[in-house]
């Protein structure tokens, strides 16, 4: 299993929309997202920023089948407009159980 972050930057003006929404969630969504590999998504949200930590063993492949979802169409539709600037991903760099099992990252 793989982890990885997520960092949206969200307009101010739909902070409390964007947090509302998250906070009640569509069913279906919940389940294309499952049904698409990723095993838990957490997300916190600090001075108009989204990050979001997932878990899944590929995130190209589950995202790709997530975005290929009407539901996630649907979704996108609601929240792209939302967004600031695109996602970006930042370089993990420490990881602690990796280290204590002597994976050293290069």
């Amino acid at each position: 299993m793989n982890s990885y972050l997520m960092i949206l930057k969200v307009k101010p003006e739909c902070r409390e929309e964007y947090i509302r929404i998250h906070k009640k969630p569509w069913r279906e969504m919940l389940e294309a997202m499952r049904a698409a590999g990723f095993v838990n998504e957490r997300i916190w949200y600090f001075e108009d920023q989204s990050i979001i930590y997932l878990e899944c063993e590929d995130h190209e492949e589950c995202n790709a089948k997530l975005r290929a979802t009407e539901i996630c169409q649907k979704w996108d539709a609601q929240m792209l407009p939302r967004f600031a600037d695109k996602p970006f991903m930042p370089e993990k760099i420490f990881d602690l159980n990796e280290q204590l099992r002597g994976e050293w990252m290069e």
